[in-house]
Order: structure tokens, then C-alpha cells, then sequence
């Protein structure tokens, strides 16, 4: 597969971009990714691409939060995101991907816009590792069905109370082992080939630097502002979902 310059510049860009909002906020990789390189990159090599980026990301910028790391933790999350990863895997091709995202985008939109403006963020601290491991399934859920498991976890456990350290360590750890379980699935069903890992080669540099200089960012912020920027990011993946994913709907309701 050959790439040209201008497409190329645009791929690593997106990477950069991509790599470093994950090094801050250690999630959404992939809305940001895939709102650039789905204009010049075809879907069946964004998906797979996007899933290598932001589990490098992960690998790269979980070292900042590497102490906070608690298998009490993040083990009902896991169990929960391993059973969900298939079935959703299972549901996608039954599933209308843009309805889809343009709800989730409207939640988040109206829930990220009530927090930032002011109102105060639940705290959810009896429900245990029965709720934990549910909020598992249904991120694994959503992300074997869309690749957005970044919402339902990083909203739960900024309401569970825990510190910046102790989220991030928490919903990084489910991320990187829901990617791999989704790496070795697609390799095992041929969706990883010798063009994504070209596309592989050309991301992977520009993500390594990008999540590093983020995660050096992020040791500077305070917990008040991390949180402040987790929902304007959060909030900025709401837009991009909406943005994306309505006028898509809008034309297929005109052709029809």
C-alpha cells in the first residue's frame, strides 16, 4: 500500500493530536483519532489501527499512575470488560452504528455540559465490585461494539470518588487489557493484515512521543483540574460523536 505525502502528513498528525489528549486524560484516543483519519484512511483499516495507537498510548502513558495500580480495583472491571468485549463483537453487525453515537454523544453532551457548569459530581461509594464489574461489561460491551469504551468508565469511576491517580490506574488498566483481548481477536480473524501493520509503523513513532509528553502533563495537574479536564474532553468526544454521526443519518434520510 502506497501513502502519499499529504495523506501521510494527516495520519501522523492525527497520532499526535490523538496520542497526546491520551497522555493527559488517559482515554479517547480513538474519537479523536477516527474524526481525522476517517476522512483519508478506509474503515476497515481505521478500526484496527485506532486499537493499536491507543493500547501503545496506554502501554506508554500508564507509567505515570504505575503505583496507583490495584488488581482489587480494576479486577471486577476486567472480568466484567472480558465478558462484554465479545458480546458486543457479536452485536455489532446488528447494530446502527451512527444512532448509536449520536445518542451517546447527546448524553454527553447534556451531562458534561451540567458538570462543567457548575453542579456538584455524584459520589457513588456503596455500591461495590458487583456495580464496578457491571460498568466493566457494559464499557466491554460498547467497546467490542464500537471502540467508545472510554465513556462509561472514566464517568463511573470520577463518581467513585478516588483521586486522579487511582481513576486513571484504574480505567487504564481495563483499557489495556480489553485491547489486547481485541488485538488478539482481530489477528485471529485476519482484520489485522499487511496494511494496517504498515499504517502500524507510520503512527507508531509520533503516538510513543505524543502519550509521553502528555503523561508529563498530567503529573503537573491538580485533581480539580484533572477533572475539569476529563469532562471538556469527555465534552469534546460528545461534539465529535454528534458531529459526525448526524449528518450521516441526515443523508441517509434523504436518499431514502
Amino acid at each position: 500500500m502506497n501513502i502519499e505525502t499529504s495523506v501521510a502528513v494527516q495520519i501522523v498528525g492525527g497520532a499526535l493530536v490523538a496520542g497526546f489528549i491520551q497522555g493527559i486524560s488517559g482515554f479517547a484516543f480513538g474519537l479523536i483519532a477516527t474524526s481525522i483519519w476517517a476522512w483519508t484512511i478506509e474503515p476497515q483499516l481505521v478500526v484496527p489501527t485506532v486499537i493499536f495507537g491507543s493500547l501503545l498510548g496506554q502501554l506508554i502513558s500508564i507509567s505515570s499512575v504505575r503505583k496507583d495500580i490495584r488488581a482489587a480495583r480494576a479486577g471486577p472491571f476486567l472480568i466484567g470488560g472480558m465478558l462484554g468485549v465479545p458480546v458486543g463483537a457479536a452485536l455489532l453487525p446488528m447494530l446502527n452504528a451512527n444512532v448509536f453515537r449520536l445518542g451517546l454523544g447527546s448524553v454527553l453532551i447534556a451531562y458534561c455540559s451540567v458538570v462543567l457548569l457548575g453542579a456538584r459530581l455524584p459520589r457513588i461509594t456503596r455500591i461495590g465490585r458487583g456495580g464496578d464489574l457491571l460498568v466493566g461489561w457494559i464499557a466491554g460491551l460498547m467497546g467490542g461494539a464500537s471502540a467508545l469504551s472510554g465513556p462509561p468508565m472514566t464517568l463511573w469511576c470520577a463518581m467513585r470518588g478516588w483521586t486522579k491517580d487511582e481513576q486513571r490506574a484504574t480505567y487504564q488498566s481495563f483499557f489495556v487489557g480489553t485491547q489486547i483481548l481485541t488485538i488478539v481477536i482481530y489477528v485471529a480473524t485476519g482484520v489485522i493484515n499487511p496494511h494496517s501493520v504498515q499504517l502500524f509503523w507510520l503512527v507508531g513513532p509520533p503516538i510513543v512521543l505524543a502519550s509521553w509528553v502528555g503523561s508529563r502533563w498530567y503529573k503537573g495537574l491538580s485533581d480539580a483540574k484533572f477533572t475539569r479536564y476529563l469532562f471538556l474532553i469527555l465534552l469534546l468526544s460528545g461534539l465529535t460523536l454528534v458531529s459526525t454521526s448526524l449528518p450521516r443519518l441526515l443523508m441517509a434520510a434523504t436518499a431514502a
